[in-house]
């Protein structure tokens, strides 16, 4: 019957001679045929359809394939009727099948009124299996499904101007565990207007891939400013047929028309003129801070307000950091006073400060601004304290493992005031960082009331040092607080280097004793130094002396290292000036860990005698004073008594 109609309406249009309808003689210009100026269309042609088999206790979204199509194409169910069709683009449609369509197998076409295209046997029409019993266990799931989602977009340009035409462009990614299949992302456009064919046809989407997508809209004329979302419908279907829609959107930031109050102007606050008293600041010292406000715009501005808190630089003084005043007209000033108070900044000289700046008008239009204006700051130390470790010394100034030392620090205030409530903690607020030194008697904190400027002050403590400790140099950390005139805590760290050496241990004894030491006579002295400590010595010198004795060595004197329990030699020869008593003081020079050379001492008691007199008959006459009676070996006095009998012929 319908292809009956067609036929008709075909034939009146194009047999002449025939009477137009009621409608057309009633004008008095004849409406030209459409054949006249048409193009001739394409063939239509109707190539597939998704799904093949449907159940009819639902409805289904059939999605049809083919070429030609138009907004016009209705999709007709042989057997059944027309189907409610949506346009997607020249190869696509969907069309809605109702639920309750009798089960079978039926041929579809798709016609325009102009052209038609059949499918036979293309769509199977299945009535639902019957549902289980109470008792029977529910059908599975199906076992996963394509899950569309947009994963990035951007907008080309990124704020779109009413009336414009811009591009937006997505990544679509398939986050499921299906395929997607006729996969499809139509652009309906929501607020703003397709330009183009605004659906894109993707075909199969495996599991984690993306597929980009652009399409071109245009943003009406009368869309206002703000954001504005652009509404996208993602759709696929799995292997299977079932079919799944992800409608999403994307937001674009739109810049609207001018309104008329925007035509009349706006108000504009500009910071003309700053100043501060004092004009040079102090970190910690309050100000005042004067500006002069003037609206250079062009409609009157109220409910001004001048905020200083835009900026770490100042803190209120007194109040907040806001002053406001209610209304400033078109080319009119004000000037208001903020009571502020400079931060603890380190930077001096003229520096920036940010003052925020907020308005309205009276169409209830906002306005913010945030302009710079500039002080001069001064960070010297002309009005503040500070403190600084002068000097320090250790008693006794050499210090090895196990040794208790007293640490004497003098502490000078060098700024511009006076310091109170000085505390000096050794190693550390905490004192963790005192090792290998140890307080005794007292903790780890020195406490002074009061440092005035241009004074230093003198702290002690007693400490001890650990016997494990390595010999090396220790940076110890000195933490300094204190308050300043505005009792502000000012905190510092200075550090202190106390050396810890290897203390070496000898011990020199005669290995021969020295013979009778006369005045004048020259003996030979035989010794040994030996290394009674726990470490190794690096000997660089050995020498001896002795007030009154010329010493003179032996040999070579030993060089090189002395390891523990080891000894080294030292001959001398020893020949006495003076009558009496002395020391023979054994020196040996060495290197320590530092690579510095030191001294480490050990000393011999001497007894020098005078040479004994001649008698006038010479060695063995009655004046003359027997030698002393000497049991054991010949000494080296009775070698020389013997050689001076030998020389007069008085003996051997």
């Amino acid at each position: 019957m319908r292809r009956f109609l067609l036929l008709i309406l075909a034939v009146l249009i194009i047999v002449p001679g025939l009477p137009e309808p009621a409608a057309a003689q009633a004008t008095d210009t004849p409406t030209p045929t459409a054949t006249a100026t048409a193009t001739p269309l394409p063939p239509l042609q109707f190539t597939g359809i998704e799904p093949r088999e449907v159940f009819n206790n639902g409805n289904n979204t059939l999605s049809i394939y083919g070429s030609g199509f138009t907004e016009n194409c209705v999709v007709r169910v042989i057997g059944y009727g027309l189907l409610s069709t949506s346009f997607i683009n020249p190869t696509a449609l969907t069309a809605v099948l109702p639920a309750g369509v009798a089960a079978g197998t039926y041929t579809l076409d798709v016609s325009d009124g102009a052209r038609t295209a059949q499918l036979g046997n293309a769509l199977v029409v299945r009535s639902p299996a019957p549902q289980p019993t109470a008792t029977s266990p529910a059908q599975p799931p199906p076992p996963g499904r394509p899950i569309l989602t947009i994963r990035n977009y951007t907008v080309e340009p990124a704020r779109v101007k009413a009336g414009e035409e811009f591009v937006v462009t997505i990544e679509i990614y398939n986050n499921g565990s299906r395929a997607g299949e006729n996969t499809m992302a139509v652009f309906p456009g929501g607020a703003f207007l397709p330009v183009g064919e605004k659906g894109h046809m993707i075909w199969q989407l495996h599991i984690n891939h993306t597929a980009v997508v652009s399409q071109r809209l245009r943003a009406p004329e009368a869309l206002t400013s703000g954001v504005h979302n652009v509404e996208i419908e993602l759709s696929a279907n799995d292997w299977e047929g079932n079919h799944y829609d992800y409608p999403d959107s994307v937001p674009v930031e739109v810049i609207g028309k001018p309104t008329a109050s925007d035509v009349t102007g706006k108000p504009k606050i500009v910071i003309e003129e700053a100043v501060t008293e004092p004009a040079v600041l102090v970190p910690g010292e309050p100000f005042s801070l004067t500006m002069v406000l003037a609206n250079r715009g062009s409609r009157t501005a109220i409910n001004v307000f001048a905020i200083s808190g835009a900026t770490d630089m100042a803190v209120p003084a007194s109040g907040s950091d806001t002053v406001s005043t209610p209304r400033i007209g078109i080319e009119d000033t004000v000037t208001v006073t903020l009571p502020l108070m400079l931060s603890n900044v380190d930077t001096g000289g003229r520096q920036n400060m940010s003052i925020k700046l907020e308005y309205s008008d009276y169409s209830g239009g906002s306005y913010s601004d945030a302009q710079n204006i500039g002080v001069d700051i001064d960070t010297s130390l002309t009005r503040q304290p500070q403190l600084l470790i002068q000097s320090y010394t250790t008693e006794p100034e050499y210090l090895a493992a196990g040794d208790t030392f007293t640490l004497t620090i003098e502490v000078a205030n060098v700024g511009g005031d006076d310091a109170g409530r000085l505390t000096l903690a050794l190693g550390g607020e905490e004192g963790t960082l005192l090792a290998p030194f140890i307080p005794l008697g007292a903790g780890n904190v020195l406490f002074v009331d009061e440092v005035l400027k241009g004074e230093s002050v003198t702290l002690s403590r007693q400490l001890i040092v650990d016997g494990s400790a390595e010999a090396k140099a220790y940076s110890l950390p000195i933490a300094l607080a204190y308050d300043d005139a505005r009792a502000s805590r000012q905190e510092d760290v200075q550090r202190l280097s106390i050396i810890v050496r290897k203390r070496p241990e000898i011990q020199a004894s005669f290995y021969r004793p020295p013979d009778l030491l006369m005045v004048g006579m020259p003996s030979a002295v035989m010794l040994e130094v030996v290394n009674v400590g726990r470490s190794a010595i690096n000997v660089a010198e050995l020498t001896a002396e002795a007030a009154g004795v010329a010493v003179s060595s032996e040999g070579i004197p030993f060089v090189g290292p002395l390891d523990p329990g080891g000894s080294a030699p030292l001959d001398l020869l020893l020949t006495p000036e003076e009558v009496g008593p002395t020391e023979l003081v054994v020196s040996i020079v060495y290197r320590d860990d530092f690579n510095q050379t030191q001294v480490i001492t050990d000393s011999l008691a001497l007894e020098v005698m005078e040479v004994p007199e001649m008698g006038p008959g010479g060695p063995g006459g009655p004046d003359s004073v027997p030698p002393p009676e000497v049991q054991g070996p010949e000494t080296a006095l009775q070698r020389i008594g013997r050689a001076l009998r030998g020389f007069f012929g008085l003996g051997s």
